[in-house]
């Protein structure tokens, strides 16, 4: 059996892979479809997603669906759960998020939430959600992106290490 096709029976056929548009999370989408992996690529920018499905399906012969959704907005991780409840989901790549800088008490407060509600709360749900169908699945895997911040206060960068410092902890 290749490495590939021990990737596929560990995991399943398909990834949910958010921030998928560029970064480390469209990086990481191009490694899974490399070893054969269908993917739910899921970021805000419809164009740039369609053309990375376009993108992996040619080059790997693999199947894609794409979610344009924003994080920051309540309803998006549902709407993944939802267009996902009847594929094989076995790998959940969280790599969607953002950070600002700047004085935390002139920041603006709007944008701090969205923040937290990218970098921590919709984190949660989808490892709540895809947490619990792995574990009924007994096989499958999550990925969560960090950053070195996480690991004490930044200057100007309160509020974003604050996320990461959650995010860390969450997956260990």
């Amino acid at each position: 059996m290749t490495n590939a096709q021990q990737f596929l029976e560990r995991y399943g056929s398909w990834a949910v892979v958010t921030g998928a548009s560029d970064g480390i999370g469209l990086e990481i989408a191009r490694c899974l479809a490399e070893k054969g992996m269908n993917l739910v690529l899921v970021a805000r920018r419809k164009e740039v997603l369609e053309h990375v499905a376009s993108e992996l399906t040619k080059k790997h012969s693999i199947h894609t669906k794409i979610i344009s959704t924003d994080f920051s907005k309540a309803h998006a991780t549902q709407e993944v759960i939802h267009i996902t409840q009847d594929l094989e989901v076995g790998l959940l790549v969280a790599s969607a998020g953002f950070g600002s800088s700047g004085e935390f008490i002139t920041t603006d407060l709007g944008t701090e939430l969205s923040m937290i509600d990218v970098n921590c709360r919709a984190v949660t749900e989808a490892c709540h959600h895809f947490g619990g169908r792995f574990a009924k699945q007994k096989r499958g895997g999550i990925i969560l992106l960090s950053s070195i911040v996480a690991f004490q206060g930044v200057p100007k960068s309160a509020n974003y290490a604050a996320t990461k410092a959650y995010i860390q902890v969450l997956a260990e």
